[in-house]
């Protein structure tokens, strides 16, 4: 079951624009099937995506492929946020794709698209990328985390 790959992409909004930070994650289930979508979020649920990731829990923290894990507002305070993730929604969103980016360095707006932001250009050139909608979890019972994206 927890045999895809996905490249999250968290933002980091600066001076000069967006820095996004991949992820390259290996071992989760993205589900996008609508109708098991629609059954189990209702006919309101914009997503066309449930992806869940698994997480470790060491000692008071919670790793994803080693990265450790943070709230939205906790990760976007840190000045250097390599090594460590987190699962962002609204206006300054992150998204997954369902590929290996091959990279883990940090992919900058303002270098190389000046005419538009990462995340359109990936959506505009490539299938299956997602913005994050919604997060369930960290769930403790079967420690993993549930994403919802459009």
């Amino acid at each position: 079951m927890y045999k895809d790959t996905i490249t999250l992409f968290n933002r980091k909004t600066g001076d000069e624009g967006d820095t996004w930070f991949p992820t390259v994650i290996h071992g989760v289930h993205l589900n996008m099937d609508r109708a098991a979508i629609l059954a189990k979020y209702g006919v309101e649920s914009a997503d066309s995506a449930v992806l869940h990731i698994r997480y470790v829990q060491e000692d008071e923290n919670k790793l994803v492929c080693g990265k450790r894990w943070l709230p939205p507002k906790q990760w976007a305070e840190l000045q250097d946020p390599s090594g460590v993730l987190t699962f962002a929604t609204g206006n300054q969103f992150d998204f997954f794709w369902l590929e290996d980016w091959g990279s883990e360095a940090p992919v900058q707006d303002a270098d190389y698209f000046p005419d538009t932001d990462f995340y359109t250009y990936m959506n505009r050139t490539h299938d299956y990328v997602f913005a994050i909608s919604s997060v369930g979890g960290p769930y403790s019972v079967i420690p993993h985390f549930e994403i919802l994206g459009k």
